[in-house]
């Protein structure tokens, strides 16, 4: 539903004037309360070590902490009197410790021993609801990639280990979807939102996920919340949301080195270069404690040679990363990041006969991308019953064409902040709520200097009604204004219930409703690119959809769990290349589908032996129809399935994706396609510290079409590299 509301600012105004006087209100109560603290360590209960990543929960309050790699972890603002701890780990048996009460005014220690578990799946969850929970008691569908799945999957990049979530797949390279809610832009207006922390990490103008922007070493976990959550996050959460979150930095020094070298095996028939094409890469981060203030800084470059013409790249990233002291009665983090990728582009192959060769006119075309984003989180008020968290962040990006036929260019920045409060006004209520705001300015000779206003308030109140029954009410309102443009505002509620039927089973049921503002580029670009001309479109209205699902979680037994979900996706004015009015050949960005996409998705692990043998799967069924055409949506798969074999921990193992054949596309409908099924061998050995890696991808070599038409998919490629952490 959408809104012509001259004066929503002025009432987004006088409610972040309400909500900041109750803050102000809160902290003065608060800061005449002196905190106390609790400090301690959980460890293995076998052997002693720390538990890294850890997450310690103060039941009936906001508060909680992550074990850093020693174990170890402090949480302020505890009250006093005796406290009950929830502790959760990815491979462990989630526990419940008491701890007794303190002095008035004195701190507390504790040691919390787990045994391990037959299951390693990640436990602990923020994404879905803006707070910690387990996963299996989630409301909604989510999934964990933890930094062991990481690790173990040998992949250079997050991306890497992502098509192995249940529900996501890529349509096309760097292309992420969820539950089919995304055909392929080339990566412009994702429909998944991508979230460092916490912090929104897509592209000023185009909202595209820049994949080298993102971190590997100190990744704790990623977590993928599916299905229409705008009404948490705001525009983008179309389809879903990813969140990556980075481990703690840890107080003694610590240096982790990772080093790789791939041989790209081009088929004979189709190589078009001399030589064994290769890509390396280096990858260094070192942290430690500076008078209390944990600081981190890490660096990499990867550089390509490319599986096809034009597909050679030279990447740089650095980041760096400063935490509070654990001592700190006020969190806060801040972080920085910088990427810049040099790379060739192409949009086709040269002809069918020759797949990973580019045509003549395109050979050499390159462009620059270069992107910074600054950023933290602060949390001025810690209560157990009362947090207030504020986030400012900044991002800008760079990208220049070095086409023979243009030399386009687009640059834009992006500064906003968001403020949250959570409470618990009484044992029954959790209740979060907050303001966001943005501004977007853009400079390019394709999209002129349009200027952009977002902004967001949003509540929502999780109750209890019986211990086994839980429901979340909530909605936000989103303005969004572009210059030269109307402005639209979008109100999106969500409402769901879990209910623990037995300590092995939680079911679920949500509804809630999405919206994507459309990107500067979607809006404003005027360019003639492959032979193709497309126009400005500022009449764009942004794209809905209402999103319905029904789902379990299920243990059988010590070694197996079991989610699955069936869900539907209702979408309205979807945004998509389309002919312009009165005119031929000419092309703009238009609200040009209405489709319903609904499905299957199922996650099952399994460990029948543990430790020495154990399994992933994954299945996505989609039926996606477009209900203006009544014909199939393109670029979507029926049938999606992965399966991974993890022998010995990990020390080795077999990984295999499935697609069926992709119904439709928009160009080269008659081009031929089949089904897509890709293997892939793995093996990981540790000697002296140093974890030796080695990795074959695409073992039988297919050459495939990777979803979108005539861009081929990575040739089998061969991989060897070192792991150190000292």
């Amino acid at each position: 539903m959408i809104h012509r509301v001259p004066g929503l600012q002025a009432r987004r105004a006088r409610a972040g004037r309400l909500l900041f006087a109750l803050c102000l209100g809160a902290g003065g109560v608060l800061a005449a309360q002196q905190p106390r603290t609790l400090t301690g360590t959980v460890l293995d209960i076998h052997t002693d070590s720390g538990v890294t990543g850890a997450t310690i929960l103060v039941q009936g309050t906001l508060l909680g902490a992550i074990t850093n790699d020693a174990g170890h972890f402090r949480i302020t603002g505890v009250p006093a009197g005796p406290l009950a701890l929830r502790v959760m780990a990815i491979g462990y048996r989630g526990d419940t410790v008491a701890v007794g009460a303190e002095a008035q005014t004195g701190s507390r220690s504790v040691t919390i021993r787990l045994a391990p578990a037959a299951l390693m799946v990640a436990p602990v969850v923020v994404s879905a609801s803006r707070r910690a929970e387990s996963a299996a008691e989630a409301s909604v569908s989510v999934s964990v990639v933890s930094s062991a799945d990481l690790r173990m999957r040998d992949v250079s990049s997050v991306q890497g280990a992502l098509p192995f979530v249940p529900g996501v797949t890529f349509n096309g390279p760097g292309e992420m979807d969820i539950r089919g809610s995304s055909g392929t832009s080339r990566g412009v207006g994702s429909r998944v939102l991508m979230m460092l922390d916490g912090h929104p990490m897509l592209s000023a103008d185009g909202g595209e996920i820049i994949w080298e922007s993102l971190p590997l070493l100190d990744v704790e976990r990623v977590e993928v919340v599916k299905g229409a959550y705008s009404a948490v996050y705001g525009s983008n959460a179309l389809g879903g949301v990813a969140n990556i979150i980075t481990a703690p930095i840890d107080t003694a020094p610590k240096t982790v080195a990772r080093v790789h070298y791939d041989w790209l095996d081009v088929p004979s028939q189709y190589q078009f270069a001399n030589g064994t094409q290769t890509a390396n890469g280096v990858e260094l981060q070192h942290s430690t404690s500076l008078r209390g203030v944990g600081v981190l800084l890490a660096g990499s470059r990867e550089t390509s040679a490319g599986a096809t013409q034009n597909g050679n790249y030279d990447r740089l990233f650095l980041r760096g990363k400063i935490t509070s002291a654990p001592s700190s009665g006020t969190p806060w983090d801040g972080y920085a990041i910088w990427s810049r990728s040099n790379g060739g582009n192409f949009l086709v192959w040269r002809a069918d006969s020759m797949p990973f060769s580019v045509a003549p006119q395109y050979l050499g075309d390159r462009s620059v991308y270069q992107t910074l984003y600054l950023g933290g989180t602060t949390t001025p008020i810690v209560a157990p019953k009362f947090v207030v968290k504020v986030s400012p962040s900044f991002s800008y990006n760079d990208n220049k064409d070095f086409f023979r036929s243009d030399s386009d260019y687009h640059r834009a920045w992006r500064g906003g902040a968001t403020v949250q409060l959570a409470a618990q006004p009484d044992e029954n209520h959790t209740l979060v709520a907050g303001v966001q705001a943005s501004y977007t300015a853009v400079r390019s000779n394709f999209l002129g200097t349009p200027g952009i206003r977002d902004g967001g308030v949003f509540v929502q109140d999780e109750w209890t009604w019986t211990p086994a029954l839980r429901a979340t009410l909530g909605g936000r309102l989103d303005y969004h204004a572009t210059s030269g443009a109307q402005s639209e505002a979008e109100f999106n509620p969500k409402f769901s219930l879990r209910y623990l039927a037995t300590p092995a089973l939680t079911l679920r049921a949500s509804i809630g409703r999405g919206f994507r503002a459309p990107s500067a580029i979607e809006q404003f670009v005027s360019a003639v690119q492959f032979g193709y001309r497309v126009i400005p479109n500022p009449d764009l209205r942004g794209e809905h959809a209402v999103s319905t699902e029904v789902g379990a979680n299920v243990t059988f037994g010590p070694g197996i769990q079991l989610d699955a979900a069936l869900f539907q996706s209702q979408y309205h004015d979807l945004i998509g290349p389309a002919a312009a009015p009165d005119s031929v050949f000419v092309f703009q960005f238009r609200n040009v589908q209405r489709a319903r996409i609904r499905g299957l998705d199922v996650g099952l692990k399994t460990s029948p032996l543990p430790h020495l043998l154990d399994a992933d799967f994954t299945y996505l069924y989609l039926d996606p129809v477009d209900l203006r055409l009544h014909q199939w949506l393109p670029y979507r798969s029926r049938q999606n399935a992965t399966a991974s074999l993890n022998l010995l921990d990990g020390l080795a193992g077999v990984d295999v994706q499935y697609r069926s054949r992709v119904a439709a596309v928009l160009v080269y409908p008659l081009d031929p396609r089949g089904d897509i099924t890709l293997v892939d061998l793995r093996a990981n050995y540790m000697i002296a510290g140093t974890v030796l890696q080695a990795k074959v991808s695409n073992l039988f070599n297919k050459v495939y079409p990777d979803v979108q038409e005539r861009v081929p998919g990575p040739p089998r490629t061969i991989s060897v590299g070192l792991l150190r952490t000292f």
